[in-house]
């Protein structure tokens, strides 16, 4: 038979057992963006430059379960008038002629390929040469290209294709 003491130390290693908690797996991100487009977690379909503005627009609100929070048209750019659709956690994507052209991103939560992430440090960067530009410290690998925070320390901004960029 247990003594009352060992019994309340059981009692006590159970209550704190079951206050520990496991630490989970970080969820997946629910786009992961690359050279050709993009592409959702849930599904093995891709969404790739050249589909209908439409549709991207869409589907990118579905599985972001959230509509744009702006769509503009900036008529100068340097390869021609590009119309933007914005999420609010820093998503873009561009189309021309209502056609899937480019994306740029500040969101910290989507996967970029190339081993990218906005906000990520710049320690933590695959190897990347660096250019200064009058944007500031730009970096690409595979046709996927960023920009550092004004301080270098971290990844400010990320893109593919076709962007509007003054340089």
């Amino acid at each position: 038979m247990l003594s009352l003491r060992a019994l309340a130390s059981v009692c006590a290693a159970v209550l704190v057992a079951a206050c520990v908690t496991t630490p989970r797996e970080p969820e997946p991100p629910v786009l992961t963006l690359d050279a050709q487009g993009l592409r959702p977690t849930v599904s093995q379909q891709r969404v790739d430059f050249g589909r209908d503005q439409a549709g991207v627009v869409a589907t990118v609100s579905r599985v972001l379960n959230e509509m744009p929070s702006s769509v503009t048209t900036t008529a100068e750019c340097g390869a021609g008038p590009v119309t933007a659709a914005s999420w609010d956690d820093g998503l873009t994507l561009n189309f021309q002629n209502g056609t899937f052209v480019g994306w740029t991103n500040a969101d910290p939560d989507l996967a970029v390929a190339g081993g990218f992430r906005a906000g990520q440090p710049r320690l933590e960067m695959p190897q990347v040469s660096f250019q200064v530009t009058t944007l500031g410290t730009e970096f690409s690998r595979s046709d996927v290209s960023g920009i550092l925070s004004e301080d270098d320390e971290r990844v400010r901004l990320l893109w593919a294709g076709t962007t509007c960029f003054f340089r």
